[in-house]
C-alpha cells in the first residue's frame, strides 16, 4: 500500500483537473493506496476533489495576522516562508511519491524538490504554456529535481526531448483520456433542444467548439473561419457555437466585438461554461477545434465520443496525432482559408461526416479511455514510489 502526494494548479473545470479527478476517483476505487491533494487555487471542482481525499488549497488568501506578516516581510519573503512551511509539512507525512500534475505550481515542485520524495510530473503543456507559466528559462531550473516526466501525448514528449534536453528514459507518454459513462447517455432530445433552442432545422449545419476563448484555444481563428464559411455557404445554412466561455471576462468581450464588426454576429452563439456540455456536443454537426496549441484536448475525445468529424491546425499538438487521415480534415497552420474550405466540404458531405465520426469514435474507445489510460499512469506512479 502506497501513500501518495498529489498536487493539482486548480479545481477549475478544465482539462488538467478532470484528468486528475478522475484518476483520483479511480485510485479511490480500485486501489487501498493513501494519498492526500493540495491544488494552488479553489474552483468549482473543490467540492468533488474533496468527497475523494483530504484537500488543501495551498494560495488562498491569508488571515488578517498572515496579511501583516506578508506586509512586513514583503511578498517574495512570504512566499518563500510559504513553500518552505510546505515542504515541511510533506516531509513530516512520509508521502512516498509526489505527482504534480500540470508543470504551473513551479514553486511547489521547487519545494518538494527540498524533500527527497521522488517527484513525477504530469505535463500538459506546449511551448507557448511552458513560458507562459514558467517563465524566460521554462522548465530548464526545474529538470534536474524531477525524477520523471509523464507526457500528455507524442507531441508534448517530443517537446520534452528536442527543446528541454529531457532524457528519453525519464519521460513517458501516457495519452489523455475521458470517462465514456456520459458519452453512452442517450441525447437525441439533448440535440433537439439545443438545436431548436438555434433556429436550426434538421438539415442545417451546426460547427461547434469547446473552452476557453484565449489566444490559445484560437477562438480568434475560429470566428475567422465562420466568416469566411458565411461568405461562401451559399443556399445552405451554417452556424456556429462555442461553449464554455467565461461572459464576465475581457476575452469574451473582445470576440463578441470582432463578431459584430466581422458581421458574423448572427452566426455565432457563445453559451458560457457548463457541467453539460455534451448536450451542446449533441447538437453539433462538425467539431472545429481552432487551438493554436493543445497538447491532446479532452474536448476533441469528447466530441469523438459523440461521433462528431474534425477538424484542426496541423501544428496544434494532439489534435493531428488524433485525427491522423481518418478522424477529420487537417489545417496548415493559421491557414484560416483552409480550415473554412473543410468545413463547407464536410457541410456538404453527410456520408463524409459519418465515416469521419464512426472512426474517431472507434478509436477513441480502443486507445483512448479512462480504462485503458489510468493504470498506465498508476504503473508510472508506483514504480518511482520510494526511490
Amino acid at each position: 500500500m502506497l501513500k501518495m502526494l498529489f498536487v493539482g494548479h486548480s479545481a477549475s473545470r478544465t482539462g488538467a483537473p478532470i484528468i486528475l479527478l478522475n484518476l483520483l476517483q479511480w485510485l479511490r476505487g480500485n486501489t487501498a493506496d493513501e494519498f492526500d491533494l493540495y491544488v494552488t487555487e479553489t474552483g468549482p471542482l473543490l467540492a468533488d476533489f474533496r468527497a475523494i481525499a483530504k484537500t488543501e488549497v495551498l494560495r488562498r488568501e491569508p488571515s488578517l495576522g498572515g496579511r501583516l506578516v506578508r506586509r512586513l516581510v514583503g511578498h517574495g519573503r512570504w512566499e518563500v516562508m510559504h513553500d518552505r512551511a510546505f515542504a515541511d509539512q510533506v516531509r513530516s507525512r512520509g508521502y512516498q511519491v509526489a505527482y504534480v500534475n500540470t508543470i504551473a505550481p513551479k514553486r511547489e515542485i521547487v519545494a518538494l524538490t527540498h524533500t527527497r520524495i521522488p517527484v513525477i510530473c504530469h505535463v500538459h503543456e506546449l511551448d507557448f504554456s511552458m513560458r507562459y507559466w514558467l517563465g524566460k528559462d521554462g522548465l530548464a531550473p526545474l529538470i534536474p529535481g524531477i525524477a520523471h516526466f509523464i507526457a500528455a501525448s507524442v507531441a508534448v514528449r517530443d517537446r520534452l526531448l528536442d527543446q528541454w534536453g529531457v532524457a528519453e528514459s525519464k519521460v513517458s507518454v501516457v495519452h489523455e483520456f475521458i470517462s465514456l459513462e456520459q458519452g453512452l447517455v442517450d441525447r437525441r432530445d439533448a440535440r433537439r433542444r439545443v438545436r431548436e433552442s438555434l433556429g436550426l432545422s434538421d438539415d442545417d449545419i451546426l460547427v461547434g467548439n469547446c473552452g476557453t476563448l484565449d489566444w490559445r484555444k484560437g477562438a480568434d481563428l475560429f470566428l475567422q473561419a465562420a466568416r469566411v464559411v458565411a461568405a461562401h455557404s451559399r443556399a445552405r445554412k451554417i452556424r456556429f457555437l462555442w461553449v464554455g466561455a467565461d461572459l464576465t471576462s475581457l476575452d469574451y468581450w473582445k470576440f463578441n466585438q470582432d463578431a459584430a464588426l466581422a458581421g458574423v454576429r448572427e452566426q455565432i452563439t457563445v453559451v458560457e461554461s457548463t457541467s453539460r456540455p455534451l448536450d451542446f456536443f449533441a447538437a453539433m454537426d462538425i467539431f472545429a477545434l481552432s487551438s493554436r496549441e493543445d497538447p491532446f484536448p479532452l474536448v476533441m475525445l469528447e466530441a469523438a465520443s459523440m461521433s462528431l468529424p474534425l477538424i484542426c491546425f496541423d501544428s496544434s499538438g494532439g489534435g493531428p496525432e488524433f485525427v491522423e487521415h481518418d478522424a477529420g480534415l487537417v489545417a496548415p497552420y493559421l491557414d484560416v482559408g483552409a480550415f473554412a474550405t473543410h468545413i463547407l466540404a464536410l457541410a456538404d458531405d453527410a456520408m463524409a461526416r459519418s465515416r469521419f465520426g464512426a472512426n474517431g469514435r472507434r478509436k477513441l474507445l480502443e486507445h483512448y479511455t479512462l480504462e485503458q489510460q489510468v493504470p498506465k499512469l498508476y504503473d508510472v506512479i508506483t514504480a518511482l514510489a520510494g526511490k
